[in-house]
């Protein structure tokens, strides 16, 4: 019985020196008001997945919004100027879904957005 248990209490020390990671990125392109996000265990990689994700999006000057080595919930808001141009609010590595949301659209606002609309949210575990 005391093997099993020293067993057990050998699995459980190596799985929790086992580092974790999660981070968000977020880009967005002013010419095209396209957007693009990632998240995922590293770093470098989200932030080209975001990236390229905006350039899918038919982004042609992506330029990081956000980013975070924190995981969290993330949320994306977009609304549009006084003049019509499409504007961002991101918000990642919140501790719920209802506070990235309320982040993106004030980070929104705080631009000069008007007709605001969450246009993405995620969980990066």
């Amino acid at each position: 019985m005391n093997k099993y248990i020293y067993i057990l209490i050998l699995i459980f020390l190596t799985l929790s020196t086992i580092p974790i990671y999660s981070q968000s990125a977020v880009y967005f392109c002013e010419t095209t008001g396209r957007f693009g996000y990632s998240y995922g265990n590293n770093i470098e990689e989200v932030k080209k997945a975001a990236y390229n994700s905006c350039l899918k999006n038919g982004g042609v000057n992506p330029e990081l919004v956000v980013f975070t080595e924190e995981k969290g919930y993330g949320a994306i808001a977009l609304g549009t100027d006084a003049n019509g141009i499409r504007l961002i609010g991101a918000a990642v590595g919140f501790s719920s879904s209802t506070s990235a949301t309320n982040a993106a659209i004030e980070a929104c606002k705080k631009h000069g957005g008007r007709n605001i609309k969450v246009e993405a949210k995620w969980y990066d575990k």
